[in-house]
């Protein structure tokens, strides 16, 4: 009898040890990193800034062939990203020659040729990301990715059918150019290629499900750019997180380790539903740091804490990304996620 309890007691306890490894393997599988072997896509950038400024063709020719080949972009690019008006205008040419031929733009197309000379790291950092879009969004066309520069004027903007890079916008942190234009290292820190693969996904966020800029508050703000992250993470599920939000490790570290201080001094100082432009500001932009929570800070806190309470959100209700992405009550969103830091 003592031995059969012996035996039954051994099989309880090598039980609980399974029970116990299947749940630590659980805990740390990451539900996002999902097979998209299946999947064909081949994203290669198309090269529109070497082709508006091939000097070696007629500006003319040069005009008909980029509305040929681009079509919308080209539109966009010339009424919207550039600001000289479209081809029916007259002067026209005149314009575009004055732009390409603009001393600080002159020196923004040597430092892309320099960075960008091959692009093959660009286009299969991309194809990935737009594998997992396509693994949840199947419907979805993928757009032409097109670089364009455009005198440190736009990053990335995104439109029916195309999604523009800026390269001019990713030269490296240390660019002798950024340098000259004083432009403060917490945001030139960002202007590395990169940020380019997260910023395009940041873009097409903003074109399929747009912020409703109406009735804005703190907590819609944050919960936004926490469903913009999470997307991000959706789509590059294996980067490390710091890299994906624009952090350091020590800017990382330090959301880790204040979660639960940032969000009770939210609470406590009762601004989680002001609709102050300037508070809001404060802590969703870039910065050098949170302004309430001091210089030691990193910026962008409360997108940070907007995207634990997605997360939160998701473990708690097993929300699609497309649902989430589609869900447009943030209050709700908070109700669920049961956040608790």
């Amino acid at each position: 009898m003592k031995k059969k309890n012996i035996i039954w007691l051994g099989g309880i306890i090598v039980l609980l040890i399974i029970i116990l490894i299947i749940w630590i393997f659980l805990k740390n599988t990451n539900p996002l990193k999902v097979n998209v072997s299946h999947i064909n896509i081949d994203i290669q950038l198309e090269r529109f800034d070497q082709e508006i400024n091939n000097e070696s063709i007629e500006i003319k020719d040069r005009i008909i062939n980029l509305e040929t080949k681009y079509s919308y972009f080209f539109d966009v690019f010339n009424k919207e990203i550039i600001s000289i008006g479209g081809t029916e205008n007259r002067a026209y040419k005149s314009y575009l020659q004055t732009f390409l031929n603009d001393y600080a733009v002159k020196q923004a197309y040597n430092e892309v040729e320099n960075v960008f000379a091959d692009t093959d790291w660009l286009n299969k950092k991309l194809s990935d990301g737009f594998k997992h879009y396509k693994y949840y969004f199947s419907n979805e066309d993928i757009p032409r990715i097109v670089s364009f520069v455009a005198g440190f004027n736009h990053s990335v903007i995104s439109m029916e059918g195309f999604i523009g890079i800026g390269l001019d916008k990713y030269l490296g942190e240390n660019c002798e150019l950024y340098n000259m234009m004083q432009i403060p290292n917490f945001t030139s820190k960002q202007m590395i290629p990169e940020r380019i693969a997260y910023d395009v996904m940041i873009a097409l966020v903003q074109e399929k499900f747009p912020f409703d800029e109406d009735d804005e508050n703190l907590l819609k703000r944050m919960i936004y750019e926490g469903k913009a992250l999470y997307f991000i993470d959706a789509m590059y599920p294996s980067d490390a997180d710091s890299i994906k939000h624009a952090y350091t490790n020590a800017e990382e570290e330090y959301c880790k380790r204040f979660e639960r201080d940032m969000w009770t001094y939210i609470i406590d100082q009762k601004v989680l539903y002001s609709t102050d432009y300037l508070l809001i500001r404060n802590y969703c932009s870039n910065a050098p740091y949170t302004k309430d929570f001091g210089i030691d800070s990193p910026p962008r806190t409360g997108n940070w804490l907007g995207w634990r309470i997605v997360h939160s959100y998701i473990s708690h209700t097993k929300t699609s990304l497309q649902d989430l992405m589609l869900e447009s009550d943030y209050q709700k969103i908070l109700n669920l996620s049961r956040y608790n830091p």
